[in-house]
C-alpha cells in the first residue's frame, strides 16, 4: 500500500472544508474553503472562527454566528454530527472593515473522536447557497 499524503488530499478535496479545535480555532482549511470565503490562509488559520468571521454588528437580525456556535457546541457536547438548516451568515468584505456581504450557507459539523470517544477536532463543511437564495428571492419579487 502506498503512503498517502493526507495533507495534500485535504488541500484539494472537493467542497469547502475547515478543521476546527474544540474551542473553535481554525486549524486548517482546504482550497475550496478559502475560495468560498474569499480569504487567504493567513487571514483565518489560528483564529477563532467567530473572530475570523465576526457577526454583522450593523444588522441585529444576523443570527448566523449564534446558530453556528450552537451547532459547534452541540458537536462538542454530544460527539455527534450536526447538520444546520440553510443559514444566513454575512461575511465581512476583505479590506473593508465593518462592510458585510449578505451570504447564505449550509453547514455540516462533524466531530473527530479520540480513542475514548470524546470530540478532539471538528470537521466544518460549508456550502455557499447565496446564489440559489438570491435566485429564489428574485423570482419571488418578479412574480409577487
Amino acid at each position: 500500500m502506498a503512503d498517502i499524503d493526507y495533507q495534500a488530499v485535504f488541500r484539494v478535496f472537493p467542497g469547502p472544508t475547515a478543521v476546527l479545535s474544540c474551542d473553535f480555532t481554525i486549524l486548517d482549511v482546504n482550497d475550496d474553503y478559502l475560495a468560498a470565503v474569499g480569504r487567504e490562509p493567513g487571514d483565518v488559520l489560528g483564529q477563532n472562527i467567530f473572530a475570523a468571521f465576526p457577526k454583522n454588528a450593523r444588522d441585529p437580525g444576523d443570527i448566523g454566528p449564534q446558530d453556528l456556535r450552537t451547532s459547534l457546541e452541540s458537536v462538542v457536547t454530544t460527539g455527534e454530527r450536526d447538520r444546520m438548516e440553510l443559514t444566513r451568515y454575512d461575511l465581512e468584505v476583505p479590506g473593508k472593515p465593518g462592510v458585510f456581504e449578505e451570504r447564505y450557507w449550509a453547514f455540516v459539523n462533524t466531530p473527530i473522536l479520540d480513542p475514548g470517544g470524546r470530540p478532539r477536532l471538528i470537521v466544518h463543511r460549508v456550502e455557499d447557497a447565496t446564489a440559489t437564495v438570491r435566485q429564489v428571492l428574485q423570482a419571488r419579487a418578479v412574480s409577487g
